[in-house]
């Protein structure tokens, strides 16, 4: 009876704790469409970045990959508007995460501001998904998007 107990215990702990696992991503989750083909993922302020799916929207970004390894990224208000990317430092840092084995590695890369969107080229990972952080300065404040479990 009370080994029976204690399995009942164990069994409930293992099926609650995905629960409590944090697969919610940097900011609120968004429904958006890309306006260039491509994918759409909160932008938030890099102090709020560990708040998950709490965290504020600053701004709504879009990722366009090429497959020559091209990426473009867009950045929009909340209601899809392009912005003037005047208002963002002329460079932002771009980080490519995968996991290789049980390790996770990264790999940075650097955009540039063109033609209306952050331009740089990455090398696609040979492990899938991986996941590409955006890191651009607005004024004083450092602003991250996430695009998670690409392929």
């Amino acid at each position: 009876m009370m080994r029976t107990a204690w399995l009942l215990v164990l069994a409930l702990v293992i099926f609650r704790l995905p629960a409590f696992g944090h697969d919610e991503g940097h900011g609120p989750k968004l429904t958006d469409s890309g306006k260039q083909g491509g994918v759409v993922s909160p932008v938030v302020d890099m102090k709020d970045a560990k708040k998950g799916a709490s965290a504020a929207l600053v701004y709504k970004a879009e990722l366009v990959r090429s497959d020559d390894g091209t990426v473009r990224v867009y950045f929009y208000d909340q209601y899809m508007k392009a912005l003037d990317l005047s208002k963002f430092s002329p460079q932002a840092d771009g980080v490519v995460e995968f996991k290789k084995g049980k390790k996770w590695e990264a790999g940075k890369f650097t955009l540039k501001a063109t033609d209306g969107a952050f331009l740089g080229t990455v090398s696609k990972p040979k492990t899938k998904p991986y996941n590409i952080d955006i890191h651009v300065k607005e004024g004083s404040r450092e602003l991250l998007s996430a695009f998670d479990n690409l392929d």
